[in-house]
């Protein structure tokens, strides 16, 4: 029992939530996504992918196409939200231009790289975005996504995709949900389920880009988009927007979670920490049904 609690307890360590920003509490029982007060001035926001150069060891080019398909995804949830609910038609002119380039080209509003280590010295913060604004207008934003837990462990394909899908949203001035199945939950549970953005999270987009229904002045902003936190109205229901089939997660055994599981499992045992304790725990093991079955004997000889 020592042994299976010993497995699980370092498994739920190794592969459990692993925080992609920090948290604050919006209202209860209600699905509530926090705003933070500031939007872009434009519609199209260009963004640069820039893979590490030098082919690293730690790096993997699958990432570049788990990103992009998290950029293709805010795209096809913008489409689909904005042609079903026409009080939002407006943000069909809202998208995003991802490019791909080995170096850091100017003339972008929106940089992603990607990092061996955890961010902001945290021990398992794995995406971090950091937006720049003058007078609540975002004039650049810096994305930086890990490609390794605090363990050390690589994060699969469809896990990069999920965490992407999350710091996109806080470039869209977007804060946190309260809804823990939600992109934008702060928390994210990896070797999971493929995410899908909520139509929580286009309110909360429709909301930070109201400005493009020219019922507002842009500047100043602050006097026009709300900090508290958009509550879902009544009159749409929480629900998950359709993924388009070239930016739904792969099926592949690198996003198979039990296959992933059980790799991750077998990576555990032959760690050191965990190989050495569960190597002496076998072999105590062993010895004391050793000595057990040869008091056994000495007993039934001692009978007879």
């Amino acid at each position: 029992m020592f042994l299976v609690f010993l497995l699980f307890s370092t498994l739920f360590l190794a592969a459990g939530s692993f925080a992609i920003s920090q948290a604050q509490s919006p209202p209860q029982n209600v699905y509530a996504l926090e705003i933070q007060g500031l939007t872009w001035d434009k519609s199209t926001l260009k963004i640069l992918l820039t893979p590490p150069q030098n082919n690293e060891s730690w790096w993997n080019p699958i990432y570049v196409n788990s990103t992009l398909r998290a950029v293709g995804q805010w795209n096809d949830a913008i489409t689909y939200f904005a042609s079903h609910y026409a009080d939002y038609a407006y943000l069909s002119n809202l998208k995003l231009e991802p490019t791909v380039s080995a170096y850091n080209e100017s003339g972008f509003d929106i940089y992603l790289n990607w990092t061996q280590s955890n961010l902001a010295g945290s021990s398992d913060e794995v995406g971090l975005s950091t937006l720049t604004s003058e007078n609540n207008a975002i004039v650049g934003c810096t994305i930086n996504l890990s490609t390794h837990t605090h363990h050390g462990q690589p994060i699969i394909d469809g896990d990069m995709q999920n965490i992407a899908l999350h710091e996109l949203g806080h470039i869209f001035g977007l804060g946190h949900s309260n809804d823990t199945s939600d992109v934008m939950f702060p928390d994210i549970a990896l070797l999971g389920s493929g995410k899908s953005i909520s139509t929580l999270d286009m309110f909360g987009l429709a909301t930070t880009f109201a400005w493009m229904t020219n019922q507002f002045n842009f500047y100043p902003v602050r006097d026009w988009l709300r900090t508290d936190p958009a509550v879902l109205p009544s009159n749409i229901q929480y629900s998950y927007l359709p993924v388009s089939s070239q930016n739904s997660r792969p099926n592949t055994l690198q996003n198979n979670t039990i296959v992933q599981y059980l790799i991750l499992v077998f990576e555990l045992f032959l760690h050191p920490i965990i190989l050495a304790p569960t190597l002496t725990l076998i072999i105590f093991g062993i010895v004391i049904v050793l000595i057990a079955r040869l008091r056994n004997r000495r007993t039934s000889k001692a009978g007879s």
